[in-house]
C-alpha cells in the first residue's frame, strides 16, 4: 500500500514538473517574441512611400504645339465722332437763302489738337443738307495754312485763289465771306483778330 502511494506521488510530481516546464517554455517563447517585435526596426518614410501606389503626374502640353488664333477689327478713321471718341461742339456760320445774312449753327466734331483748322475745314464742307442754309465760302476753296499767334491772339489763315476768284460770278458779298470765317474763328478764346491771305499774299 505504501509502495503504491509512493508511486502515485512520484507520477504526480513528474506530471507537475512536465507541466510547469512546458508552461515556462511557453512563457519564455512569448516573451522572446514580444522582445523581437519591440526591437524590430520601424520602416522609414521612403520605404512606406515605395509601397504606396504611385500617382501619375499631370501631363502639361508643350507650348510649341499650341496655336493662337488672332482676330482684329478694322479701325474706323472717318471724321464723324464715334461713341467712345471725344467730341466738341463748335459754331459755324452759313448764309440764309438770300445769301445776305449769316446764320449760326452748331455741330459736333472730333476734339483734335488743331481744333481751329478742323473747324474751318468743317465750314468749307458746307451746311447739312435740307438745312435751308447755304455755304458762305465759294465752292472749291481750300485751306492752305492756318497759324495762331497766341501772344497777339491773332490767327492768320491762308486760302486758295478760289476764295476771291469765285466771287466775281457769285451773288455773295465778299464781306459776308470774310465775316463767316472771322466769326467762326473768333469763337475760340485764343483768337480775337483774323488776318486773311490768298496763296500767301495778304488780302
Amino acid at each position: 500500500m505504501r509502495r503504491v502511494l509512493l508511486v502515485g506521488l512520484l507520477i504526480s510530481s513528474l506530471v507537475l514538473a512536465v507541466g510547469c516546464s512546458r508552461a515556462g517554455e511557453t512563457l519564455a517563447q512569448l516573451k522572446n517574441d514580444l522582445q523581437q517585435e519591440v526591437a524590430a526596426p520601424v520602416p522609414k518614410q521612403e520605404e512606406i512611400l515605395t509601397k504606396t501606389e504611385e500617382i501619375p503626374e499631370p501631363q502639361i502640353p508643350d507650348l510649341d504645339d499650341l496655336t493662337i488664333e488672332e482676330t482684329y477689327e478694322p479701325v474706323q478713321t472717318s471724321g464723324i465722332p464715334q461713341a467712345n471718341e471725344a467730341a466738341v461742339e463748335v459754331s459755324l456760320y452759313f448764309t440764309d437763302a438770300s445769301g445776305q445774312n449769316l446764320v449760326e449753327t452748331k455741330k459736333s466734331i472730333p476734339k483734335v489738337e488743331g481744333l481751329a483748322r478742323a473747324t474751318i475745314e468743317t465750314l468749307l464742307a458746307g451746311p447739312e443738307k435740307d438745312s435751308g442754309l447755304n455755304a458762305a465760302i465759294p465752292e472749291g476753296t481750300e485751306l492752305l495754312d492756318i497759324n495762331i499767334k497766341a501772344e497777339k491772339k491773332l490767327c492768320i489763315v491762308d486760302f486758295s485763289r478760289e476764295l476771291i476768284s469765285s466771287l466775281e460770278n457769285s451773288e455773295i458779298d465778299e464781306k459776308i465771306v470774310l465775316e463767316s470765317i472771322r466769326k467762326t474763328l473768333c469763337q475760340f478764346p485764343s483768337i480775337e483778330k483774323v488776318e486773311f491771305r490768298v496763296e500767301g499774299q495778304p488780302l
